[in-house]
């Protein structure tokens, strides 16, 4: 297809981007509370970025912003660096532009609009949150409920509740739905006890472990003094102080090399007010979460700031906003739940900005910073509910040939219809 024709009929496309909408991002899905004031300034034809020094680092310019936004759709963070260590605060000429524009590849236009099938010529990644679905890896990970007998509200019957299982039984449901409907879908993990890596957390520690940290001190990624306290960590602190990140940032660069036109991120919540998660509780909302959040400590690495001119300058807050919107009023449609507002949550309240639809968040979260699409983070229900946490162990559903439940099953659909509306809306 000619670019020329792409760059109209690509959806999501801005053909007429401003510093105006660029600052509006940045004001109501980037900035908490100013913290990057001093780091990025607005002029009426420029954007302006600092580093940690003060000094001017690069600068953008109105004539550039369609270009540079379509480039960092379509280029990886080190591609983007490159480009943008090259360029510094000079303006690009029409020439340098087009250039530009011309030899970048072009991932995001849709292959195929003729198709009897609704989402035919559409890539879309699936990633089902943790791994844990045995009691020592659930220990480690801490995203499993066990209430047991003669709890206060649920006297009859113990309840084991692993979040991995449930996030990868939707997954694999939606997978289904959306295939049928022409989608290429891929998930980033193949089984329910997966990490991204697609073994389990106890065979990668045995198997790969040794050979993953040696690598990383090879190229200079890690110090050996670094090394040999990260492999001298036990399991549990190992976790939480490397192994976490890393296969966070392996979802995001499966996701980013799969290319997709838009990015589902599954997960399950619980009461934050009912740790330490002993009993059941009551309280039940639902939510959903966007990029943003761009704190000024973390600003200052190189990757975070090409995610953070991505996101300032392309519109995949605006289609993740739209994206969200639809999933979290399906799931309150759908499950009968109340949409959370910034009070029911201190990390709603604390570490959020609130966008305009309700049950949508701005958040610092690394995967759905790392991405490069549009995404919606889905937090459907909160498994310590009573009810919820009775109608989750049930498996007395078929769909397809998918054991499952029912509110498993609402919730993959919840998340089907709003990918279909959302794309609906970007023709």
């Amino acid at each position: 297809m000619n670019r020329l024709l792409i760059l109209f009929l690509w959806p999501g496309f801005i053909s007429s981007q401003t510093i105006q909408e660029c600052k509006s991002r940045f004001d109501h899905q980037l900035n908490l509370r100013g913290s990057l004031n001093r780091f990025v300034q607005f002029n009426s034809n420029s954007i302006l970025i600092k580093n940690s020094k003060g000094e001017a680092e690069y600068k953008i310019y109105q004539h550039e912003l369609n270009t540079l936004a379509f480039y960092f759709e379509n280029s990886s963070v080190e591609e983007q660096e490159t480009l943008m260590r090259k360029k510094g605060t000079k303006a690009f000429s029409k020439r340098q532009l087009d250039s530009i524009y011309i030899f970048a590849d072009d991932w995001k236009s849709i292959s195929n609009h003729l198709s009897t099938k609704f989402l035919q010529g559409y890539r879309i990644a699936i990633d089902p949150g943790h791994f844990a679905v045995t009691r020592s890896e659930a220990d480690i990970e801490q995203k499993y409920l066990y209430f047991v007998k003669d709890s206060v509200l649920h006297p009859l019957d113990s309840i084991k509740l692993f979040e991995s299982a449930l996030t990868f039984n939707t997954a694999q449901l939606l997978k289904k739905m959306l295939e049928e409907e022409g989608a290429e879908v891929m998930l980033t993990r193949d089984q329910n006890d997966f990490t991204s890596f697609n073994c389990t957390y106890t065979h990668w520690l045995k198997e790969h472990k040794q050979r993953m940290l040696d690598s990383l001190v090879s190229c200079d990624r890690l110090s050996k003094e670094q090394c040999k306290q990260i492999r001298n960590f036990k399991e549990k602190k190992f976790f939480w102080e490397f192994f976490r990140d890393y296969d966070l940032a392996n979802r995001a660069r499966k996701i980013n090399d799969f290319h997709p036109h838009l990015s589902i991120i599954v997960h399950y919540n619980v009461d934050e007010k009912n740790e330490p998660w002993k009993q059941f509780t009551k309280t039940n909302y639902t939510m959903t979460f966007i990029a943003g959040v761009v704190t000024a400590d973390a600003f200052q690495k190189k990757d975070v700031k090409m995610n953070f001119i991505r996101l300032l300058l392309t519109d995949q807050l605006d289609r993740s906003h739209l994206l969200a919107e639809e999933t979290v009023k399906n799931f309150s449609s759908y499950l009968n739940i109340p949409i959370a507002c910034s009070e029911d949550a201190t990390y709603l309240n604390n570490s959020c900005l609130v966008n305009t639809a309700n049950g949508v968040y701005s958040r610092n979260l690394m995967l759905c910073r790392k991405i490069n699409s549009p995404l919606v983070y889905g937090e459907a229900l909160y498994q310590d509910n009573y009810l919820e946490s009775e109608a989750l162990v049930k498996t007395d559903v078929e769909y397809k040939g998918i054991v499952t439940n029912d509110r498993v099953l609402l919730v993959a659909k919840a998340y089907f219809d709003a990918i279909k509306t959302y794309v609906n809306k970007m023709q």
